[in-house]
């Protein structure tokens, strides 16, 4: 008899559980969920860029030969949002030069990220866009110049500032 009014309180139990008629009761041991991956309000990840041999947009491989002195054997495009970069290489696979274009919050910000880049001891650059500077280094010649939002990074592997500048003039044409 007492396992009879056990067995009913605990089936009564369990029914009162239910919110309607036919659902299922709650599972006995609490489920675990996986955490979010981004947090309420934050803008979803977005894709890696990607690399791949393609045709500059800013400048084809012909001109940036000419510029730059050097014989071009192959151009990547690195598909980065919203403007993509390009990079070209020498016949032995040596990176010649490396165009990079991205957008910061507002004009003066890139334009104080160009000046950071380069680093104190840069030289200024007055003929491209709004302006930023160029610096020689052990690796060739770095060049950083904004336009409006738009920060534009040149590496070129020779230390000469004419042709980075060459290169940048092409970019700033296409944005």
């Amino acid at each position: 008899m007492r396992l009879a009014i056990v067995l009913g309180l605990a089936a009564g139990l369990l029914l009162a559980g239910c919110e309607a008629a036919g659902q299922e009761a709650p599972p006995a041991s609490p489920t675990r969920t996986a955490p979010p991956t981004t947090a309420p309000g934050t803008p979803a990840r977005t894709r890696p860029p990607v690399t791949v041999d393609a045709p500059c947009p800013y400048a084809a491989a012909s001109t940036v030969m000419d510029i730059v002195g050097q014989h071009i054997a192959r151009t990547t495009v690195t598909s980065t949002t919203p403007h993509p970069g390009c990079a070209f290489y020498r016949p032995n696979g040596e990176k010649a030069a490396d165009l990079a274009v991205s957008v910061l919050a507002s004009a003066t910000a890139a334009q104080a990220e160009a000046i950071r880049l380069t680093g104190p001891g840069a030289n200024p650059v007055d003929s491209v866009a709004d302006g930023g500077t160029v610096a020689i280094t052990g690796d060739g010649a770095l060049l950083a110049v904004s336009k409006a939002r738009a920060l534009v990074v040149v590496r070129i592997n020779q230390p000469v500032s004419l042709e980075a500048i060459e290169l940048a003039k092409l970019v700033v044409a296409r944005l």
